[in-house]
């Protein structure tokens, strides 16, 4: 009796589904969308806070809002419940933050405006990325990697644009980015998912990344050249557009 009792256990363990986690997908559609929303607080001066950037940006902070909310139905343990308030938390500042850039409207930049989206945007994708060890892993991981690591050159080419000491390195410890160092290893990592991706839909995605990012270094060869003629509305569209694919996708 006892050993049918065991047994019995046993195999209800088994063929009990797995409790939800954190998806590698959600965490990392999660930091895209926190770079994103620091290119769009530099997108607000480029422009001078026209009412066609502060409504997508808007957009932008209500999906990473829904990102959170996913985020929230993935948590299980205590650890990961304390871990989406902080994430909540940190999510909330910089959409508050995002939205709020005080010399936008004369196309200026605000050091501790600048200073600040820089600190916040940072906590929130560290947090993110301490949760990535043992998350759920998905076959759009590489991908949505692709997804961030875009969003993260874009943010910072805007930035610099809009003014030069408006960069990642400015109210941080983070050193200045090496525009061309990035851009190589980006179209590395483009090539190599390439030549690995099995998924029709991943395949689709890429070739439209990779031809994006080819009219984006085909207008700005030397990504590090200071005196190069910027291009920031290239990059904003481009990057905004393939986070929105990327987004779209994830939810199918």
């Amino acid at each position: 009796m006892l050993k049918r009792f065991f047994a019995s256990l046993l195999i209800t363990l088994v063929s009990a589904p797995a409790l939800a986690a954190f998806k590698v997908e959600t965490l990392t559609a999660m930091q895209m969308e926190a770079w994103r929303a620091r290119m769009g607080f530099h997108q607000l001066a480029v422009r001078g806070n026209a009412p066609e950037d502060l409504d997508a940006l808007e957009r932008v902070i209500a999906q990473g809002s829904d990102l959170v909310a996913q985020l929230s139905s993935q948590a299980v343990t205590t650890s990961e419940k304390e871990a989406v308030t902080e994430i909540t938390a940190l999510w909330e500042a910089v959409a508050a933050r995002a939205v709020d850039n005080p010399l936008a409207s004369v196309g200026y930049a605000d050091f501790n405006a600048f200073a600040e989206i820089n600190s916040l945007t940072l906590d929130l994708h560290r947090e993110l990325a301490s949760h990535l060890v043992g998350a759920e892993k998905g076959a759009n991981d590489a991908l949505m990697k692709l997804g961030v690591d875009l969003l993260r050159i874009s943010s910072e080419y805007l930035a610099l644009a809009t003014f030069p000491s408006a960069g990642i390195n400015a109210g941080t410890q983070e050193t200045a980015m090496p525009f061309m160092q990035e851009a190589m290893t980006f179209e590395e990592d483009m090539d190599k998912l390439e030549r690995q991706a099995a998924n029709d839909q991943v395949k689709r995605m890429l070739a439209t990344l990779k031809m994006r990012w080819t009219f984006i270094r085909g207008a700005i060869p030397q990504l590090d050249d200071p005196d190069a003629a910027k291009v920031p509305l290239l990059f904003y569209r481009y990057s905004s557009q393939t986070a929105d694919d990327l987004v779209d996708m994830l939810a199918q």
